[in-house]
């Protein structure tokens, strides 16, 4: 008598989000599906409702992982200056340009139904804030320089602005900001 044996992947919702990024990469959030994902771990059609309601929950799962790395990244960045908070952010941004966009509203339809998805971008920009060092208003100025680098990273990624003018471009901009505690 031959028993089969009930398939189990062990961390299908991990490896659901790891098949799904790499699609992110290669074709972008229009190119992520909860079929193609399933497909490339080779679990049941319906294994992955356990874990995502639909696409957009998988998307905001990858998004999530992309905040919580981009905040990794800010507090690795060693010194508490806005001239590394910007090369960080900036270098993060165009090493994963399909996950920041996705991160900052690309792909996802209801962002709204997901309010783990605004909880991780106050972290980042109180992580921000918390970097810039003292300040009249460190949660104004953090904002102010999310919108800065997030500006300059979009432009970049959208072809209007050279990656290597960008950084010089940060560079120069990020002088304009500093203007005192903690800008070298």
């Amino acid at each position: 008598m031959v028993v089969k044996r009930a398939y189990h992947h062990g961390d299908l919702r991990r490896a659901l989000v790891l098949a799904a990024r790499e699609a992110l990469v290669e074709r972008g959030p229009e190119g992520v599906s909860l079929r193609g994902a399933v497909a490339k771990v080779g679990a049941s059609t319906a294994a992955p409702y356990r874990h995502f309601r639909d696409k957009d929950a998988l998307l905001v799962a990858i998004a999530l992982e992309g905040h919580a790395e981009l905040r990794e990244c800010l507090r690795g960045c060693g010194a508490r200056t806005v001239t590394a908070l910007g090369h960080s952010y900036l270098g993060f941004a165009l090493e994963n340009p399909a996950l920041y966009r996705l991160m900052v509203g690309a792909g996802i339809g209801d962002r709204a139904a997901y309010p783990e998805l605004a909880e991780a971008h106050r972290e980042t920009c109180a992580l921000l804030a918390d970097r810039v060092g003292e300040r009249n208003d460190p949660d104004g100025f953090a904002v102010t320089l999310w919108c800065l680098l997030h500006g300059l990273a979009t432009l970049v990624i959208d072809g209007h602005v050279e990656r290597d003018s960008a950084v010089a471009e940060a560079e120069r901009s990020l002088g304009f900001l500093g203007g005192g505690v903690g800008t070298s």
